[in-house]
């Protein structure tokens, strides 16, 4: 197995360094892409638009059947259309208004809202927000609609966002790198979208800002040393990844409070990047970028599988996760690509799904919900 440097953490510093940053080392080891430099940044989202896919096609926007986030500059600034042969098409994200704080900036976690548009992360530093897109239009792109919650108006832990969860009863989650704790909004449909949660009232006691349902390490012995990936189980419980404690740790979201650890170093973790539930609610995929491998894991049983390690196909720097009904696809940050693997089997394509890509991936989803199925039983998986 390929060994890893410890990232290079960037800390909060009120966004003047967020020009050096692109230069230096990101937060899961890799380089910054050339493309961040200045005079690619006056161009954003230019390099996206050529439509011409891996295969030379010229397929529309409206073809997109996976949208991704990715780190650099400009790339790192939009998301992208995949089509279904893994083919790129374009930017999809419609310009926001300077009076609403600009164009996204550091895009990573995205999810969809009930009327099929998404909400989005943009990361910076500076100006750390969580912004609300509608509905494809005609042409295939996404409509900007409003800002959902921002560390000035609303939280101020909402710092460096990463992933972003949705619950059963709409409450947004939100994971921040720089504060390393979980934040929560009232739902998309509420009376007050965007508007932080109350402390729970079993952790209110550790002075923590309003909106804050889990707490860093600092502030709590059951807090989280170094966040990553969060996901809402069919249990309604929140899973969060303890990059730093080489955990999964599970946490009861109505309480704040630390239910149980989910896998560490004992199960073979060392850096959880990310995870991702299946439409069953019981079966989460993870990434490890410090083995490297990518793990299956069975909430209500605690079965731990190594899916995937780099001899059988796992990237040397996995990341994001999605799937689809026959098929896992992983983001390989070193290659820029996207690798597919065979749920029935493991089975790694002999070719990547997507490769050639801007820069590194960071987050994908399909441009349409999955369908969830039954949560009365777990996937069927060898």
């Amino acid at each position: 197995m390929e060994a890893q440097a410890a990232p290079d953490e960037s800390k909060y510093d009120g966004g003047k360094k967020d020009k050096e940053k692109d230069k230096s080392k990101d937060k899961h080891g890799e380089q910054s892409s050339e493309s961040s430099s200045a005079n690619a940044a006056d161009k954003t989202g230019s390099d996206a638009d050529n439509r011409k896919g891996a295969h030379g096609h010229d397929q529309p926007k409206t073809a997109a059947k996976w949208y991704i986030t990715m780190h650099g500059q400009p790339s790192g600034n939009t998301v992208h259309a995949l089509s279904g042969e893994g083919e790129m098409l374009g930017n999809i994200l419609e310009p926001i208004p300077e009076s609403a704080g600009g164009d996204a900036k550091g895009v990573r976690g995205m999810l969809h809202t009930g009327e099929h548009g998404i909400l989005l992360v943009s990361a910076s530093m500076e100006n750390t927000r969580l912004l609300r897109y509608g509905a494809p239009t005609a042409d295939g792109t996404l409509p900007f609609e409003s800002v959902f919650a921002t560390k000035e108006l609303s939280d101020p832990n909402l710092v460096h966002s990463y992933a972003l969860a949705v619950g059963a009863d709409g409450t947004v989650y939100a994971s921040n790198q720089d504060t390393n704790t979980v934040t929560a909004y009232e739902g998309i449909g509420t009376a007050h979208p965007g508007q932080p949660v109350p402390v729970p009232a079993e952790i209110v006691g550790l002075g923590i800002p309003v909106g804050t349902v889990v707490p860093r390490a600092q502030v709590s012995p059951q807090g989280i040393t170094e966040i990553r990936g969060i996901a809402i189980g069919a249990d309604g419980l929140l899973y969060v990844c303890d990059r730093g404690a080489s955990q999964v740790v599970v946490f009861d979201p109505k309480t704040g409070l630390r239910k149980s650890v989910l896998a560490d170093a004992s199960n073979g973790l060392k850096h959880p990047i990310q995870l991702l539930f299946a439409p069953d609610g019981f079966t989460v995929y993870l990434t490890d970028n410090g083995v490297p491998a990518i793990f299956r894991i069975n909430v209500k049983t605690g079965d731990i599988i190594l899916f995937a390690n780099t001899a059988t196909g796992c990237p040397a720097l996995p990341s994001s996760l999605a799937l689809d009904n026959e098929h896992l696809y992983v983001g390989d940050r070193k290659k820029k690509q996207i690798i597919r693997f065979k749920i029935a089997n493991g089975e790694c394509d002999k070719k990547p799904f997507s490769e050639s890509l801007p820069d590194a991936p960071e987050f994908m989803i399909p441009s349409t919900p999955m369908r969830p199925a039954s949560k009365a039983q777990p996937t069927k998986v060898p």
